[in-house]
């Protein structure tokens, strides 16, 4: 089970956190970013260079090496768009047990296929039933450990590890821009930079495809947004948990809106002046930055993944989407 209600992680569970994943995970670089216009203030924390292209190794590796091994008894399960069930898939396989990841019919193939291939068992589910997993904290008829990618405690101190990182390689770093999709990496982050260095200001990015972070900032509590399709997944809930809105308004700044097309120009950026390929999620703080969204001072975009289809990234490139 996870916690009723998610609390920041401590930087001593942070630092818990880095020494069990340390086998499992890379301390992935921190990169200043090369624009068309030269050189920027810009760096890049480049989280797609994990093992399974994602952070999300992170949280649901810390999830699953701090459990219980009695309730992995019946394995575990994720209910995910992508990167999530990845993390949950590969972490599994690595410690021999079974998994599952319940996906939106929408989830991109390159991340399902890759799901499959560490050897989970994926249930494609409407968009609905599969929000109302998340919402309910997880599926009423599968035995296994459901492990929350937003608001386990261990989840949020897994995610923690790239902000000690960060502050460790840059620590004049002025603010930290952060990929929206539940507030988990961003909490988490948060609450390690927040201990270390709290002056830096920690800022969370979203498309104009679904904002609910902005709209919860601007109502002051989670509100229903619209989700507009986009070739972004991984980032754009239809509201934000409301057991996660007390953590994100302690712990956030501020936020950011950027739109579709920004984000597909980021990626054309990291692509072709910095060879990194990014996934619509993870090129949204990028977006940010580019537009100029960021304080001055040197800023870092947390690039979260970089599991995008073959065939976006080619239209993204060639203009076409």
């Amino acid at each position: 089970m996870t916690d009723p209600t998610p609390i920041a992680p401590t930087l001593d569970e942070i630092h818990a956190a880095a020494r069990v994943l340390a086998p499992y995970i890379i301390r992935t670089p921190l990169l200043r970013l090369n624009t068309p216009n030269g050189d920027s203030e810009i760096y890049l924390k480049l989280e797609n260079l994990q093992a399974i292209g994602a952070y999300k190794v992170r949280s649901m590796g810390n999830i699953l090496l701090s459990a219980d091994p009695h309730l992995l008894r019946h394995g575990a399960y994720t209910a995910s768009s992508g990167n999530a069930g990845l993390g949950l898939a590969w972490m599994a396989q690595q410690l021999g047990i079974s998994a599952r990841v319940y996906a939106p019919e929408s989830s991109p193939e390159a991340k399902l296929s890759a799901i499959r291939k560490f050897g989970a068992v994926v249930h494609l589910l409407s968009h609905d039933a599969w929000w109302q997993i998340i919402e309910n904290r997880g599926h009423a008829t599968d035995p296994g450990l459901y492990a929350d990618a937003v608001r386990d405690s261990a989840a949020l101190a897994g995610n923690g590890t790239i902000g000690v990182e960060i502050i460790e390689q840059l620590p004049d770093v002025a603010s930290v821009i952060v990929p929206f999709g539940g507030g988990g990496i961003a909490c988490g982050i948060a609450a390690a930079i927040r201990a270390l260095k709290p002056d830096t200001r920690i800022i969370v990015a979203e498309s104009d495809a679904a904002t609910p972070a902005t709209e919860a900032f601007k109502a002051g509590r989670p509100v229903p947004v619209a989700v507009h399709p986009s070739f972004i997944s991984g980032a754009g809930a239809p509201t934000v948990l409301k057991e996660m809105w007390p953590l994100i308004s302690a712990l956030i700044d501020e936020t950011v809106v950027v739109p579709v097309s920004g984000v597909a120009a980021a990626i054309r950026v990291l692509c072709g002046h910095n060879h990194i390929v990014a996934e619509g999620a993870g090129a949204i703080s990028v977006a940010a930055a580019l537009a100029g969204k960021a304080p001055p001072g040197k800023t870092v975009c947390v690039v979260s993944g970089g599991n995008i289809d073959l065939e976006v990234i080619a239209k993204i490139l060639q203009r076409q989407l």
